[in-house]
This record gives C-alpha cells, structure tokens and sequence, in this order.
C-alpha cells in the first residue's frame, strides 16, 4: 500500500475525530511543524518527526513523544524558512527516488495569522503536490489542464495567481467557459458548482489555486 503524507501545522484545527482518523489511517506518515504536534497528540496520532524551533509545542506534548522515541530536529528561532517549508525538504529527500509528485496533505495550515496562512498557499507554486484540507474543503495548485472526477454538486473557485489565465475552458460546471482569459483581478472564477461527475478545466497558460467545498461535509480526498 502507497504511503500517505500528512503534514500538521499550527493554524486552525476544526476536524472532526472521524475526519482524522480516516486522514491518518495505518499507511500515513506524518510529519509535524513545531505546534503541529499539539494537535497530532489532541487526536492520538504519531508523527515520524517534529520540525521547528520549539517555541509553540507544549511541553508535555514533547517529553510524551520524546519517550515515544520519535525523531525531533531542532532549529534557531532566527532561520530563513518557515518550520512548514523546512518539512516540505525533508519530505523531498525521503521521497526523492520515490514519485516526489504524490500529494501530500496538510491540516492546521490555515487561520490563526493571515501571513502564515498566505505563505502556506503560495508555497505551493514550488511545492506543487499539496493538498490543504479543511473539514469539508480542499484547495490544490494547478498549472497545466486537469480533470476532476467524482466531484458533483461541489463548490468550485479558481483564484489565479499569475497575471492572467488565457484561453481557460470550463466544461461539467454550472457555469462554463470556452477559451477566455480571466485577469487575476477578476472574481469570475469564484463560486461555480460541478455538475457532472467528469468536470474539465483546460487552460494554456496560468498558475491557479484551486478551492473545493462540499456543503455535505463529505470527506473529499
């Protein structure tokens, strides 16, 4: 069975037990970034190692993993990367000779501080196998056409990041489109809806977020 990447970051934390028990199922590795580790110790999980400066993960949280032998890398306070991105380059040297392009999910890495979570969505333009997680959404990076399946009825929101998205067509949605160019400035792309169980989104150019939301709150990966 293929591994699971799940990273734990310290933002906010609105799963359910349910959720996180089928996230971190028996094939997860996961990996937490400093106070990350306060929420994979709140719902029972292992980590394989925890990354950071420290200054977040409470006490307790650390001399219980500690006797649990598991991997601790320490750093100065005073560093160049986010405790998340110096996670995202161990992962990359694990998985290096092992398919880097499988996803890799990530919970906690929105609210809290509008800058950590703005840093965490725009790393995915060099880290472009994440998968953000919230209860009932999900939000992924695309650059070149994709095809999602088994997503009907979902809310559907591209938000581009690059300057424009040219010749972008949108089909299986509420609301299609056929080879247009939308501006990053634009909030056209935001709020459509899948309606078919096989929805195309093709483009030539553009860098995009991409967000879906299921108002069921199925769990979506």
């Amino acid at each position: 069975m293929e591994k699971k990447y799940v990273i734990f970051l310290n933002g906010e934390y609105k799963y359910s037990q349910e959720f996180m028990d089928k996230l971190v199922s028996e094939n997860a590795v996961c990996f937490c970034a400093d106070g990350g580790a306060n929420f994979a110790f709140k719902y029972g999980k292992m980590p394989e190692v925890i990354i950071g400066d420290l200054d977040s993960v409470e006490k307790n949280v650390l001399e219980y993993y500690k006797s649990k032998n598991i991997l601790i890398k320490k750093f100065p306070k005073d560093k160049d990367f986010t405790d998340f991105e110096l996670i995202l380059e161990e992962i990359r040297k694990i998985k290096k000779d092992n398919n880097y392009l499988q996803q890799v999910f990530v919970v906690g890495g929105l609210g809290k501080r509008i800058d950590m979570t703005l840093s965490n969505l725009f790393i995915m333009e060099k880290y472009k196998n994440l998968v953000f997680l919230q209860e009932n959404e999900e939000i992924f990076y695309a650059e070149k056409s994709f095809v999602l399946k088994n997503k009907k009825e979902c809310e559907f929101s591209i938000i581009p990041i690059s300057e424009k998205v040219e010749k972008l067509t949108l089909k299986g949605f509420k609301f299609e489109t056929d080879k247009i160019d939308v501006k990053r400035e634009s909030s056209r792309l935001v709020s459509n809806v899948i309606l078919e169980n096989e929805a195309s989104v093709e483009f030539e150019n553009g860098k995009l977020i991409i967000i879906l939301k299921n108002n069921n709150k199925n769990l979506l990966y």
